[in-house]
């Protein structure tokens, strides 16, 4: 899907969409051994993905189920979304990494704060502006593409082969061009319909005041910030990695509304801020 469509064309994206499954992938080549951080953030990713399903039964007890277009969107989503979790499974356990059904039972069954809040504030936002959709959109859009941009980063941080031609493709790079694929379209569709229902001026006020006030990055809700900050510091290091996350803003800066649009590069940071912070007192101290 092009970003300068408005229009959801089903038929076409049903044409192109697909789950990426388990057998399209060679699992019998011997990979080389990730690192503890490569690893955590590959969980980390597995995670969200596979709490696909509970974003979606908060958001069709919304005013979003009215729409058939968005519903038919949130199928095919829902459905591409669950078994990018499934690949992530399927290449921690090439890697020696079991994970037990018990995981996935006990991150849907955990109330955080923010849910208790979240949730609630949701449907009441819901039934009581016809903005909430334009919202939801402008959320959906900001979290599909930084994942994508998570995982293009992924890529760089595990396959050093990836500048050298005729070099084997690592597995895992394999893996995540094709689920990055998939959320291109994702970004794409929530993009376009948050740029049309933001036209409205009280829909950009709305939007931009809610994304001011609980905008977190992805997963937080799930995973918690001492994992996101983490998979932060080992995805966007230094300079670039702030640069890479200001192009993100600069994609949802292109938004109605969401000009001033800053906080993924802000984050990194933060998070860069507090690292130096904290491992690195006594070379500080020596270089005083």
């Amino acid at each position: 899907m092009d970003a300068n469509e408005t229009a959801f064309d089903l038929d076409r994206y049903l044409r192109v969409c697909g789950a990426t499954k388990p057998d399209c992938f060679d699992w019998t080549t011997q990979q080389p051994r990730l690192s503890d951080d490569a690893l955590f953030t590959i969980a980390y990713m597995m995670d969200i993905e596979s709490h696909t399903i509970v974003y979606l039964r908060d958001l069709l007890s919304t005013r979003v189920v009215r729409d058939n277009e968005v519903t038919a969107f949130l199928s095919c989503w829902a459905y591409e979304e669950f078994f990018h979790s499934l690949l992530l499974r399927r290449f921690l356990a090439t890697q020696g990494v079991a994970i037990d059904d018990q995981r996935f039972a006990d991150l849907r069954g955990k109330t955080s704060l923010a849910d208790r809040v979240i949730r609630p504030g949701i449907a009441i936002l819901s039934r009581a502006t016809r903005h909430f959709p334009a919202v939801h959109m402008t959320f959906g859009a900001i979290n599909e593409i930084s994942t994508l941009t998570g995982y293009q980063a992924l890529i760089s941080r595990t396959d050093s082969a990836r500048d050298r031609s005729g070099s084997p493709r690592p597995l895992l790079t394999t893996i995540l061009e094709r689920i990055i694929k998939d959320e291109r379209r994702h970004f794409a569709f929530y993009f376009n319909q948050a740029r049309c229902r933001l036209r409205a001026p009280a829909a950009r006020r709305l939007t931009a005041f809610l994304v001011r006030k609980f905008w977190t990055p992805v997963g937080v809700t799930v995973r918690g910030d001492p994992s996101m900050r983490r998979v932060c510091a080992y995805l966007f290091p230094g300079d670039s990695g702030v640069e890479r996350l200001a192009t993100v803003d600069r994609a949802i800066a292109r938004l109605p509304g969401l000009e001033w649009f800053d906080l993924g590069a802000r984050y990194a940071r933060r998070v860069q801020a507090s690292e130096q912070r904290i491992f690195f007192p006594a070379e500080a101290r020596s270089n005083g």
